[in-house]
């Protein structure tokens, strides 16, 4: 075993993808990733029980192991798997390439593995700043994973010294980063990654209009959906909108007028070669505790054009409890069990979680779709009642026009009730006109906002700032049921900018609590800009 104190850093990586990775590919970098071992590009693997060669073009790059070089021999080699698992989560790579089983760092004596699966739920924490520096050993952060490294390496005992353990870490090797192991497996932190590359290469070969698709409420991820969550070929969750049944889709199912099934059937224009093949390389359908996550993201396949138009967007965990805590800290402990709730812009109900008392809770949407969702995740144990959820337009539709249920509908009629109502929402932030539009570098969306009911009812009022579909909410809120507690997310536009300088002298409502969070922690929101929490009691 030749000795490499001596190496350079770049060296030292050649010398150790030649002496124990000769038989995968070393030469991809992938993000800031230093180290990175993945499959050959012309391995061979079976689709529809024959053995082929998967062309390179196209294909995903199957990665075995990503890891973290230092030359030299490093006292303390935890360290560097911590700065590797840092530069992971600041860049996000698990969102732009599939994670690898194993992570690891390596220096001239030794090198240390960790499975991937050990440090997912960091990925996941909402309270963890992957902003920090990678090499800052002083922050929270690093101590937190270090922690977790470091209990994980003791653990699993898969620390080798190439002069002791040469021959027991080429068998790891063998049989841990073996090129005919197990099937990717797919989980709640890289089914998005898997589905960007399904659109590229099984999306073009359904045979559908898509763009007519949109506009009747699905979406190309509703068909990925049907196809992560489905076993040989057959859709095992029959509440999607999309069933994958052998060689074809179902869509558009319903009981007609003389009580019979009818559905749409959607084919392959490849004979479900492109399909066969690219699931060839995943495990499906994933673990069932991925399932209610899974379809609750939802929102995360929905098109860039769809995602701007509608405005909508996922409140993170942490901001839903602060609010929660807020809320009881202005109404009391009990606020839940004493006080009505209704989510009028529920999206997939994720506002809701953390909220106790089901019988008190109401949850409406724009789209019929996200109904589905959301009694999909009440069977799956959200705590929610059925008839508490429902299709509404709260824009457009009158609250006396028959969708609300008949309790909700009381509380709203009653006065009394009424002022024990809150009004909880994180509402779309698209706007009829923006920089892009004035720039001619976008499109305006002039639908989303100024065709609606609210815009029209309330403009004398509001005035410019009735473009911005968040202060149309705030306006009928405001002028409609009053006596009530809205307790919102919003731009701070209504507090600073100028266009709202008539939306203040309307909106009269007495501030209780709030706090402020970047815009950058929202998933799909872009820009750099504040977002306030604002509860407020609604009297003129």
């Amino acid at each position: 075993m030749p000795q490499y104190n001596n190496l350079q850093e770049e060296e030292l990586k050649i010398r150790i993808a030649e002496q124990f990775f000769a038989a995968y590919d070393c030469g991809n970098r992938l993000g800031k990733i230093d180290f990175c071992v993945t499959q050959k590009q012309d391995t061979k693997h079976v689709i529809a029980g024959e053995a082929c060669l998967a062309p390179t073009e196209g294909r995903e790059t199957v990665s075995l192991l990503w890891a973290e070089a230092k030359r030299g021999v490093v006292a303390d080699i935890y360290k560097p798997l911590v700065q590797l698992i840092l530069t992971i989560g600041k860049a996000r790579t698990f969102e732009t390439f599939l994670p690898p089983p194993f992570l690891a760092a390596f220096d001239a004596e030794k090198i240390a593995f960790i499975p991937y699966k050990d440090i997912l739920p960091f990925f996941s924490l909402n309270d963890f700043n992957w902003n920090t520096t990678p090499s800052d050993e002083t922050s929270r952060e690093f101590g937190l994973l270090y922690d977790a490294v470091k209990e994980t390496l003791e653990r699993t005992s898969y620390l080798f010294r190439y002069d002791v353990h040469e021959n027991v870490l080429r068998e790891f090797i063998k049989q841990h980063l073996s090129e005919s192991s197990e099937l990717i497996q797919i989980n709640k932190n890289n089914f998005v990654s898997i589905y960007q590359r399904w659109l590229v290469q099984v999306q073009p070969s359904i045979d559908v209009n898509w763009e007519v698709l949109k506009k009747n409420g699905l979406i190309d991820g509703d068909f990925f959906l049907a196809d992560l969550l489905s076993e040989k070929n057959q859709t095992i969750k029959d509440s999607l909108f999309v069933l994958l049944q052998d060689n074809r889709y179902i869509v558009d199912r319903k009981i007609d007028a003389r009580g019979l099934f009818t559905a749409s059937e959607v084919f392959f224009r490849d004979q479900q070669k492109a399909h066969a093949q690219f699931w060839s390389l995943y495990q499906r359908p994933p673990r069932e505790e991925y399932w209610d996550y899974i379809i609750k993201r939802r929102d995360l396949l929905v098109p860039q054009d769809v995602r701007e138009r509608k405005g909508s967007f996922f409140t993170p965990k942490i901001w839903v409890d602060l609010s929660q805590k807020y809320l009881a800290d202005a109404l009391g402990e009990n606020w839940q069990d004493e006080y009505y709730v209704w989510d009028c812009a529920a999206g997939t109900g994720n506002l809701l979680n953390g909220l106790t008392n089901k019988y008190h809770i109401w949850a409406s949407t724009l789209d019929q779709q996200d109904v589905d969702v959301m009694k999909e995740r009440i069977k799956n144990g959200a705590n929610l009642l059925e008839s508490h959820v429902f299709q509404f337009d709260f824009l457009n539709d009158e609250f006396n026009c028959g969708k609300l249920p008949a309790d909700l509908l009381e509380v709203l009629q009653n006065p009394g009730k009424r002022k024990k109502l809150v009004i909880y929402i994180n509402p779309p932030y698209a706007e009829a006109g923006n920089k892009k539009t004035v720039a001619k570098t976008g499109y305006n969306k002039i639908d989303v906002a100024v065709q609606n009911t609210a815009y029209t009812k309330y403009l004398s009022s509001i005035g410019i700032a009735g473009r911005e579909l968040f202060t149309q909410f705030m306006a009928r809120i405001y002028a409609e049921l009053q006596g009530s507690i809205l307790a919102q997310f919003s731009k701070l536009k209504i507090l600073t900018a100028p266009n709202f300088q008539r939306f203040r002298t309307f909106f009269r409502a007495k501030l209780v609590r709030s706090f402020i969070v970047p815009a950058s922690t929202f998933d799909n929101v872009k820009g750099e800009f504040p977002i306030g929490f604002f509860a407020c009691e609604l009297s003129y």
